[in-house]
Order: C-alpha cells, then structure tokens, then sequence
C-alpha cells in the first residue's frame, strides 16, 4: 500500500513435519504447523509449498538394514548434508555390476531421489529394476547425466560440498527395487567409493523434499497457506 510493506496476518497449516534447506545449505527438520522458508533456489529465502507425498523406501538413511549390497560394503559416520556425520561411503569391490538396492514393489509415475557425492570413484548410476528397467549415469564432479533409459526426466541439482540430488521420474511397471552403483559403467570393475545420503522414491513427476524414514513409509501431508 504506497509502495509500503505491511506485515499482515496469515493462516498456515501442516499436520505433519516436514524438511527444508536452511540459510546455510544444511537440510533441517521443522514442526508440523511451522512454515517452511527454503534457500535452495532463492539467496533471500522463500515460502515452501508442497503437495502430499510419501517416501515409500522403509529406510531412507540407513543403508545397512533393508539395503541389500552385491560387492559392496557400507560404513556410516560421515560429514552429511545436515552438518551432522549422517552420511554413508558406499564402497565396491572390483567388480561387474556391484550395486546396494532397496526392494520396493511400485507401478506408475513415480521418482527415486538419492544425495551423492565423489568418493574415489567420480560417478555413479541409479537404476529402477524389474517391469520398465530405468536408469542414468551421472558425472558427480560437475553433475552431467548420461546414458538414460526408460527415464522421462532426470535432474542433478548441486547442494555444495560437492554433493549433489540425482533424480530420475520414470513410468514403472510392477518395478521391484530401486539400485545405486558407485561407479558409472554397470558392468564396470573399477574398484573405488562415493557418499550416499538421503534416498527416496515418492510417486509423482518430480522430486519433492527430504522425507525421512525409519521402518516404515512415511507420508508429509500437504501445505495450506
């Protein structure tokens, strides 16, 4: 009003909590009810709206329960992207297709997420296997993609610290687990390792915000402002 800004009253509500990218690029969790300002593409913060979706995978950070290895092997206590060492280095022997998977059972549009960083190996592949077989490589140095099968998109979004959010959406078909290899070529024999944190496969045509789980699918309901 005259070119003035009036802090005037608005009604919010989310009956589930929910995370967010901080002002220091840390991903942290907020209260059901509490409006969420998110730094990830705006340096001055910006309201975060969201539908309704769930992570389907029963462990989203815990990749040495219902994640299965083929020459890997995982170790947890590192540096994640909540300032905290809740990040993993997933580790192959040399080799061909070594990989650690998630068995799910889904069908339709749906997104598999993952955080990733170089280790001493520089890329990576994450895969969907089962009915519609989908898969991208990705350059983890400067977060290009290549090789994409049965995608219909895929993203590399850079968190900082070298990390990155690799996302494929795909069309499954009575899909049954959903893979990461810590090395581009699937058949590969380069022995070597990358940091993981922070898996998730939601249904819907994009990847929506870190929902985190322990045991169990866990739904974030959506935002009314």
């Amino acid at each position: 009003e005259n070119s003035n800004f009036k802090p005037l009253p608005f009604s919010f509500d989310r009956a589930s909590s929910a995370t967010v990218i901080n002002k220091d690029g840390l991903i942290e969790t907020v209260g059901s009810g509490e409006p969420r300002i998110d730094f990830s593409n705006d340096a001055k913060g910006a309201l975060l709206l969201e539908p309704t979706r769930s992570n389907s995978l029963v462990q989203s950070n815990q990749f040495d329960t219902n994640w299965i290895g083929s020459s890997t092997s995982v170790l947890s206590g590192y540096l994640g992207l909540d300032g905290t060492n809740s990040a993993w280095l997933l580790t192959k022997t040399a080799s061909s297709f070594a990989n650690i998977r998630q068995n799910i059972t889904f069908s339709g549009i749906h997104t598999f997420s993952v955080y990733l960083k170089k280790g001493t190996n520089t890329s990576a592949v994450i895969r969907s296997t089962g009915g519609n077989d989908a898969r991208v490589e990705i350059n983890l140095i400067d977060g290009t993609t290549s090789g994409a099968v049965n995608t219909t998109s895929v993203l590399t979004e850079s968190m900082g610290n070298d990390w990155w959010r690799c996302s494929m959406t795909l069309n499954a078909s009575s899909n049954t687990a959903v893979r990461i290899y810590p090395e581009a070529s699937l058949g590969g024999t380069t022995a070597g390792n990358i940091y993981m944190q922070y898996a998730q496969v939601e249904q819907g045509s994009y990847a929506t915000s870190y929902i985190p789980t322990q045991g169990s699918a866990v739904t974030r309901v959506a935002e009314s402002c």
